[in-house]
């Protein structure tokens, strides 16, 4: 089957990139002709892809929101749909089914709207919302992270069938990793991943650090990413004085090493879809605290493997911390929890649940 993954750039850094090379790399080794169409970014994956999976560039700009630009979209997914010979056209965010309502209903291609989101956010667009109600109704199938987000689907757009949830896998790392060396005496580390943006929380995570007190003795909390906050972010660590036990690393490529290196994971997301870091924490046995944002973190964490906490909570999120902080017995049971949850996200795993969708659609 030929398929065509659909993604605003595919050169960013993020999890929703990160997971597009992961499943394109899973479905070509499992025999279908892959190919990544970026809009607005070059043809040059962060990630790894390999060399079976295509991957191209329609250069168009990035910015704004005019109407010429909707139309250059809505013009380039169509001619995608129509001169790419794809089977099935795979849109890396449900917002990009606003570009195709107008034409979708008599193109050939099969459609799949791949929500990365949750329904209870819009991230500030409209036009999200409408083009969710749209791929609720047009679309042949829309692809949700959780069971919660795809219950949530249906009781909203009273639809059964056209909606599913199918995990995230966690990416493939390196068989061998080179950890960072730790001396014996020195600090455990408490690690976060992500973007530096307000839905991450790392606000409220600084303020619960500092809540901790001497709890946080011989613990450092190293925060890997960057992004728009980092000097508010830096400002505030100031502030509460606790500078000398946080770190801001900024964005790291080897993200294997600083897993390897930690002795547990945080967590402090507003909202979130499925966590990709949060799935990679558990392929590193780390145990969590997590915010019990939506939707993701509460089926993960199910397991046993971490402990939800109140979100947009730093008291709450404190007193998550300072149980594991304190209690190493704790963190050894939650380890090898988190390291057999994993197995559910292995890429084979998530790659078999794709395969059996299309599959059914190829069919039906």
């Amino acid at each position: 089957m030929k398929l065509v993954f659909i993604i605003g750039d595919i050169s960013a850094y993020g999890g929703t990139e990160r997971v597009t090379t992961e499943i394109a790399a899973a479905l070509a080794k499992a025999g279908h002709e892959v190919n990544i169409l970026s809009l607005f970014g070059p043809a040059e994956p962060w990630f790894d892809v390999p060399d079976s999976v295509r991957v191209k560039s329609a250069g168009l700009e990035p910015a704004g929101g005019s109407l010429r630009r909707a139309g250059a979209i809505s013009r380039c997914l169509r001619n995608e749909a129509r001169e790419s010979g794809a089977d099935v056209m795979i849109l890396v965010d449900t917002i990009l089914f606003a570009f195709c309502a107008l034409w979708v209903w008599h193109s050939p291609v099969t459609v799949i709207c791949w929500e990365h989101f949750n329904l209870t956010t819009n991230h500030g667009k409209r036009m999200r919302d409408l083009a969710r109600l749209a791929a609720s109704r047009l679309s042949d199938r829309v692809v949700v992270l959780t069971e919660r987000d795809a219950e949530a689907w249906r009781n909203k757009y009273r639809i059964t069938d056209r909606v599913q949830a199918i995990w995230n896998p966690i990416p493939r790392f390196p068989e061998k990793v080179q950890v960072r060396i730790r001396s014996s005496d020195g600090p455990r580390v408490a690690l976060a991943v992500g973007r530096l943006t307000h839905q991450k929380g790392f606000d409220l995570l600084l303020r619960a650090w500092a809540q901790l007190g001497k709890e946080r003795d011989d613990w450092v909390l190293r925060i890997v990413g960057d992004g728009e906050e980092e000097l508010a972010l830096k400002a505030l660590a100031a502030e509460l004085e606790i500078e000398e036990s946080v770190v801001l690393v900024g964005q790291v490529r080897d993200m294997a090493a600083e897993y390897s290196a930690a002795d547990l994971f945080v967590m402090s997301s507003r909202w979130e879809g499925l966590p990709m870091t949060l799935l990679e924490a558990q392929h590193f046995g780390l145990p969590t605290v997590a915010t019990d944002c939506p939707t993701g973190p509460r089926e993960v964490l199910s397991s046993g493997s971490g402990l939800l906490v109140k979100p947009e909570d730093p008291g709450a999120l404190a007193d998550g911390l300072a149980e594991l902080l304190s209690r190493p017995e704790n963190r050894a049971q939650m380890a090898v929890a988190a390291k057999e949850n994993a197995q559910l996200y292995r890429p084979d795993a998530v790659q078999k649940e794709w395969h059996a969708m299309l599959s059914e659609l190829g069919s039906g």
